[in-house]
């Protein structure tokens, strides 16, 4: 059985047609893309691939520290609020971050 919906179910409170999308917008700012250093950028794109610090770390060959102060410094910069909003946002934007490499 299919259901239509009313003219009042497809308009909005004010008369217009009523539009949600079916994804919310990755978070960040991906203006700050071009702030990001080569190595920040690197580290955003392996912890988009779900890779730990220490996974970065071996990757790259670098501290883990080293790590967490790249991963502190990009998430400001993108401004995002921690590991899983900079994972979305390399996720979102893996085309831009990859052309700059």
């Amino acid at each position: 059985m299919t259901y239509l919906a009313t003219d009042d179910q497809r308009t909005g409170p004010q008369g217009g047609f009523s539009f949600t999308p079916a994804t919310p917008p990755a978070p960040g700012d991906p203006n700050a893309i071009p702030s990001l250093t080569p190595r920040e950028r690197q580290v955003l794109m392996l912890l988009s691939h779900a890779a730990d610090n220490r996974e970065i770390s071996r990757r790259l060959g670098i501290a883990e520290r080293t790590v967490k102060s790249h991963l502190t410094n990009l998430m400001t910069k993108i401004k995002v609020a921690g590991r899983t909003e900079a994972a979305l946002f390399a996720y979102a934007h893996h085309r831009r971050l990859a052309d700059r490499l």
